[in-house]
């Protein structure tokens, strides 16, 4: 802008037309006189291979312009072909059972994961990527990211769920890369303290409590199932009860899954 203010009354030379003067300026033209006619040409597009000033400082300017413009023009258009690309996969969208993940967090970032809701995949330990955030390749917009945590100074077998929330609707984890998954807007839970269930319980007796090293591991459909129909129980008759049914009534149509309990509160059979 700043260079297209100071353009009238400068020198200028087009390839065919030759020498000429600006003599006008609108939104997107600039007219120029020669020594025969006077020209209206597009702004800034003819100064990319048409027009040369005399002043080069200004030239460089309306020359930055255009590729400034130019570059913007194609982050429109990789951010239209993602959108499109995206839609194209929603529309394609399988939903399936293990594409959901518990997540550990750290005691002392419970309630900064609560508050923020959104959860870290961590690094990938070993390989060509080790050191690079862990993509959650499997993750896709029907998938819950369950929290749990282990309590200082205690054994795995006493790691305790937090709480959970889905993935936003347009969310596919082969796409993420920076390692963040942010939970949806609205469909998210937390178990207040006196209320958190015991994680392990939901494997069986057969399956050892072990996490390892990593921030997150999939999870069964059918476990997930279970889980969330336990913390709209546990949540009856609190602020967050709402909220809750909302959540599971959501995880059950999305995963194409029967619920566990009668929303309206009595348990099934």
């Amino acid at each position: 802008m700043e260079a297209k203010m100071k353009l009238i009354g400068q020198p200028i030379k087009h390839r065919i037309f030759g020498a000429g003067v600006v003599t006008g300026l609108a939104e997107n033209t600039v007219t120029i006189c020669f020594q025969d006619s006077e020209k209206k040409f597009i702004y800034p597009d003819a100064f990319q291979n048409f027009l040369i000033l005399k002043d080069p400082k200004t030239q460089r300017r309306i020359e930055k312009e255009i590729a400034d413009r130019e570059i913007a023009t194609q982050k429109e258009r990789r951010a239209e072909q993602a959108k499109q690309d995206r839609k194209r996969k929603m529309l394609n969208f399988n939903v399936t059972a293990n594409s959901h993940a518990v997540f550990h967090v750290a005691p002392d970032r419970v309630d900064q994961t609560i508050r923020e809701c959104q959860v870290y995949t961590g690094t990938y330990l070993s390989g060509y990527s080790k050191g690079q955030p862990r993509v959650a390749e499997r993750m896709k917009p029907n998938s819950v990211c369950l929290l749990t945590t282990r309590p200082s100074g205690q054994d795995e077998q006493a790691r305790i769920i937090i709480g959970a929330f889905m993935v936003r609707e347009d969310f596919f984890g082969e796409d993420v890369h920076d390692g963040i998954i942010k939970g949806h807007p609205q469909h998210r839970i937390f178990l207040p303290k006196e209320s958190q269930m015991l994680f392990w319980k939901y494997f069986g007796q057969n399956t050892m409590p072990r996490w390892g090293n990593t921030a997150f591991k999939y999870c069964p459909a059918n476990v997930v199932n279970q889980i969330l129909a336990d913390m709209v129980g546990l949540l009856r008759s609190s602020e967050q009860e709402k909220t809750a049914v909302e959540h599971y009534r959501y995880f059950c149509k999305i995963n194409q899954l029967n619920t566990l309990i009668n929303l309206e509160g009595e348990k099934l059979e």
